[in-house]
């Protein structure tokens, strides 16, 4: 039987098992059957602009065909824009992305960001910049690293800390745990200690260095945080005094 003869809501449900981008480029001038399922609101509000090609288990690479990418860009978000919610990009994209207003965004999922590059867009790319301050509250975070376990530079570091001082609605932040198989921690520890107050976020998920480097963590000021997910690279301790004190009143999960 062809595809064709499907019901609507057979088809709604392969749909949504496949990457999006892929979809809408290769059904959008099928029909006006499929047209109307992939401009359907549950569907295209989640909207992931990323394609993960499997190389092995630790070797994975993020891209999308420069034609796909042009033929959303031109054809697809100037019709669906407003309608997105949660917004999947990675950083060959983000600039042709962004040049629309997602009045009704609220999570953003950075992925595969090289340190340097998505440090730059933080500090100076003002799309991104005003989505974070204004509209964002949840957020994910993954650094691109080439080996299996990286202990990321400073640079990672002062992204974390001007992720927290740029979000002022961010509830939920997903820093490096965003893939299982990536194991790339971030030293809290080498940056400097602030009297900002976090006052916003509730769960936070992150891989630092060392054991001291989650004390460090602990001894920033997140008043509202409830759930603490941290991964541990080195769990070898040294003393360390806790100043502030966190209500974690769900969860604190300390992996190794």
């Amino acid at each position: 039987p062809s595809i064709f003869n499907l019901p609507n809501e057979i088809l709604f449900i392969i749909i949504k098992k496949l990457n999006i981008a892929d979809v809408i480029h290769s059904l959008v001038d099928v029909n006006e059957r499929f047209v109307q399922l992939l401009f359907d609101p549950l569907y295209i509000q989640n909207l992931n602009i990323t394609l993960m090609t499997i190389k092995s288990f630790y070797q994975r690479t993020f891209s999308i065909h420069e034609q796909v990418l042009s033929n959303i860009y031109e054809n697809i978000l100037p019709n669906i824009h407003h309608q997105v919610k949660q917004l999947a990009i990675e950083q060959h994209s983000i600039e042709r992305i962004l040049t629309h207003n997602y009045s009704q965004l609220y999570s953003l999922s950075l992925v595969n960001f090289k340190e340097e590059v998505l440090y730059q867009y933080l500090r100076d790319y003002s799309a991104l910049r005003n989505l974070l301050t204004h509209q964002i509250t949840h957020l994910n975070v993954d650094i691109q690293s080439d080996e299996i376990q990286t202990l990321l530079s400073k640079i990672s570091s002062n992204i974390f800390t001007l992720i927290l001082s740029l979000c002022q609605r961010l509830i939920k932040l997903n820093f490096s745990q965003v893939f299982s198989y990536r194991n790339s921690f971030i030293p809290i520890c080498k940056l400097p200690e602030t009297c900002l107050t976090y006052s916003t976020l509730i769960e936070l998920k992150i891989n630092v260095a060392t054991f001291n480097d989650c004390l460090c963590l602990l001894n920033r000021r997140f008043d509202c945080l409830s759930k603490l997910t941290i991964n541990v690279g080195d769990i070898k301790y040294e003393r360390k005094q806790i100043n502030n004190k966190i209500n974690l009143k769900y969860c604190l999960e300390v992996k190794d």
